[in-house]
Parts: structure tokens; sequence; C-alpha cells
């Protein structure tokens, strides 16, 4: 029986304004300028899959963990200042309130998981009125591991107090479609980030949505519910 509803941030609920690929360019830089080989990654490697093969590279030649959580605080300023000036001008997609209302009006529990930092999430619900509409806010810095490890969306479905048959997973990349299949959750992706719909269907996707407004007509229909 669905319970709740966990939600990414950036290109699912907000229009997506990081500037990822130079996000993900700096992260490379920052391990290359400390002594990771350059072939060891490549071109399609994000800064989840880039951070995890430099901790390898790192911890196999002897470098302390202590050293490499400094190398790891170093990526993360870097990071959050990308963040923090995109969160200046964070705006919600159309109807993306409205949906939450409604969920929530069906007795739905609702949580957001970003891989975003906490201070540039702050400066969003400066903005926009999150709070009221989620139950949890997790971002990276809540997270034991950020996605697409699996951790971030255990701790949120534990805290929700559901099962992983009870909640549900809803997103715009891969990195999410890879946490919640790692979690053993089912995901939904929305077409309104950088991801097409037939990529996330490929990479495991259960349903690909045009929008969050397609949402309800689904949920309820998942209830058993007549349409509204």
């Amino acid at each position: 029986m669905l319970r709740g509803l966990v939600f990414d941030l950036d290109g699912t609920l907000t229009h997506l304004q990081l500037p990822l690929e130079a996000m993900r360019n700096d992260t490379k830089a920052y391990f290359f300028s400390k002594g990771l080989p350059q072939d060891l990654l490549e071109p399609a490697d994000g800064i989840s899959s880039s951070t995890a093969k430099a901790k390898e590279y790192f911890l196999s030649i002897g470098v302390p963990i202590r050293q490499w959580n400094e190398m790891e605080s170093e990526v993360d300023v870097v990071l959050s200042k990308h963040e923090n000036h995109s969160a200046e001008d964070v705006t919600l997609f159309d109807g993306a309130l409205n949906t939450i209302t409604q969920l929530r009006e069906l007795g739905l529990k609702t949580a957001i998981l970003t891989n975003n930092g906490r201070n540039a999430v702050d400066i969003m619900l400066e903005k926009i009125p999150l709070r009221q509409y989620f139950d949890i806010i997790q971002t990276r810095h809540e997270s034991p591991s950020p996605k697409p490890y699996p951790d971030g969306i255990n701790r949120v479905i534990e805290l929700l107090g559901l099962m992983r048959d009870e909640a549900i997973y809803v997103g715009d990349a891969l990195i999410d479609v890879t946490a919640a299949t790692r979690a053993g959750v089912e995901f939904w992706g929305v077409s309104t980030g950088e991801t097409s719909k037939t990529t996330l269907y490929l990479a495991g996707a259960k349903r690909v949505l045009g929008s969050l407004n397609e949402l309800i007509p689904i949920v309820r229909e998942r209830l058993g519910l007549t349409p509204s």
C-alpha cells in the first residue's frame, strides 16, 4: 500500500538551474590537482562517481582517511559555491505545490531528498514555502552518502516510518534511479530535468511523467480511488 512519496529537488520540483557540467568538471579538476590519474575518470563520470573513484584510488595508495576527508570537505566547498549562487534564483515548476498539497490531502507522507547542500537548500527555503508541504527535507549533508548511494533514501524512509514497498521516489536524473533501485524503492521519473523519458525508462523507472501535474491521477489509481 502506498503511504508516501519522496522527491528530488532540482529538475523535479524546481527548475534545473545548477551548472552541472561546471560542477562535474570542477570536481574532476580538483582531484586531478591532488594527483588522481586522469585516465581513471571517464567523460560520463559525474560528481558522485568521480568522488567514489578518487576515494578508492587515494586510499589504495596509502592516503590517510583524515586526509581524504579533508579533500571531500574541500570539494564540498567548491560545489556549495555553485549551489548557493543558483539557489538565489530558484523557481518552482508550475503546479508543483498544488500536486504536493493534493498528495497530503490523500493522507500521504511527503519528503525531499536532494544532493544539494544544506546551505543552498536553506537559501531556497527563504524564497519558496516548501517546509509546510514536506515532512522531511534532507540534503547531502544529512545523508550518510549522497545519491547514487541508497543511504539517503533509506534514512528518509526510516524517518517517515515507512516500509520500502510503501514509498515511491520521484526524480529526474540517472542518479535518482540508481539510488532508488539500490534501496529497493520503486522509482517514477519526470522528464523535466536533464534526462529523457526513454533514458529514464531504460534505467529502470516504472513510470515516467512529462511533469508533476500528471502525478495525482496515477497516485489515485494506485490507491484504488476513483478519478478526481
